[in-house]
């Protein structure tokens, strides 16, 4: 990034990335288009902070449908960048657009091995971190964070180079929201059935080459474009953010109850379950956490000067012998670390180095007979898990 802005090593991304896409200009806002996305989509408002359209809200910073459920052949279709061509289409930074335009398919150029384009581009000035090859990966995600962060910029409160004053609306987002909702309304007229849009993708059961060409049409209809990722078998969509699905008997989980390492082993990929597996991650925002070995009477006052002291994170394990109590401390009280209730626990450092180690096996199999509830929500885990 340096090399590209002309700036230090030490410069911070947003600056970097400011002087790569407008130069020395100190107002580049003079140059921004401002679009009223009512005039492209029409019925939609936005008042006071909220959205509307065809009877739905869009959501602020994405929109997100759901039809939870066990589905089979489920197609998952992706936006390819779906904010930065979003950036394109509005002309949001008016001249300065194919800057970042540039940088846009510089990115694209290196991820698909077109070394010869990618060196063409942007004054050549990527040329140096190309000649051996192997590196492109790391130049290829370099510029993916010069890309991202642009989108999180025209969206901030606080004041930028990037920011629009007259952007109450987070008009990027907003018109990928709003692209969505004629999507799946598009779909279902057709007569094909959506269970789950999250932001940028779309998920469709029973798909056929029909619907994945009807979705590809439809978004370079609007300058999208979509890549088919996958078609799932089967897919147990939990809520608007949680699934496992598989694919030719390859495991995906998405949210954190299906990614427990413990669950997706024993439950899904059938993988050995290691040490690693059986450790919890805990932190606290507020206050310090404390691990208490003692044994206390009911009604006791708790002292945490006679505690562990362990910080804002750490690591454990749930034990049977030689463990405690996690307290999160505040003010002078006391609370459980989310997640502890009912287990002794221990540093995973130290319990990994102890001969005579129990590990409490009750905290995880309650996780896997939750894991195996939540779908039983939605029909038989047998069938899923076993069925085609």
């Amino acid at each position: 990034m340096a090399e590209l802005s002309g700036l230090t090593v030490n410069d911070t991304t947003q600056r970097h990335t400011a002087q790569i896409i407008f130069g020395t200009d100190r107002n580049p806002q003079r140059q921004f288009v401002y679009t009223d996305l009512s005039e492209e989509f029409n019925g939609y408002t936005f008042d006071a902070g909220r959205s509307s359209y065809r009877g739905e809200d869009p959501g602020e910073g994405g929109y997100v449908y759901a039809e939870p459920g066990i589905h089979r052949n489920v197609a998952l279709l992706d936006i390819a960048s779906m904010h930065p061509t979003t950036i394109e289409l509005l002309n949001v930074f008016g001249k300065y657009t194919g800057r970042f335009s540039e940088l846009k398919e510089a990115r694209m150029a290196i991820k698909r091995r077109d070394f010869v384009k990618a060196r063409e581009m942007l004054d050549g000035r990527l040329t140096p971190f190309l000649e051996n090859e192997d590196g492109a990966d790391k130049l290829a995600y370099a510029l993916k964070i010069v890309i991202n962060i642009v989108y999180g910029l025209t969206s901030a409160k606080f004041p930028n180079p990037f920011r629009d004053n007259r952007n109450k609306d987070n008009i990027v987002a907003k018109r990928g929201a709003l692209y969505m909702i004629d999507l799946k309304h598009e779909l279902q007229e057709n007569g094909f059935q959506v269970v789950h849009i999250k932001t940028d993708s779309v998920k469709i059961p029973g798909a056929t080459s029909r619907a994945i060409s009807f979705v590809k049409k439809h978004g370079k209809r609007y300058g999208y474009e979509f890549e088919h990722e996958v078609t799932y078998d089967k897919l147990c969509l939990v809520n608007d953010a949680v699934y496992i699905a598989c694919k030719d008997g390859k495991w995906t989980a998405v949210g954190s109850q299906f990614q427990h390492p413990y669950i997706f082993k024993t439950l899904f990929s059938g993988e050995e379950v290691t040490f690693d597996d059986l450790c919890e991650t805990r932190s606290v925002v507020q206050g310090t956490m404390y691990l208490d070995r003692e044994e206390h009477e009911k009604g006791e006052t708790l002292d945490h000067h006679r505690m562990r002291h362990l910080g804002r994170t750490g690591r454990f394990v749930p034990v049977q012998n030689g463990g405690g109590t996690l307290y999160r401390v505040k003010d002078d009280r006391y609370y459980l670390v989310t997640g502890t209730k009912g287990h002794k626990w221990i540093e995973a450092e130290i319990a990994q180095s102890m001969p005579d180690l129990q590990i409490d096996m009750s905290y995880f199999e309650k996780l896997k007979a939750e894991a195996i509830k939540t779908i039983e929500g939605f029909g038989s885990f047998e069938d899923f898990v076993k069925g085609n």
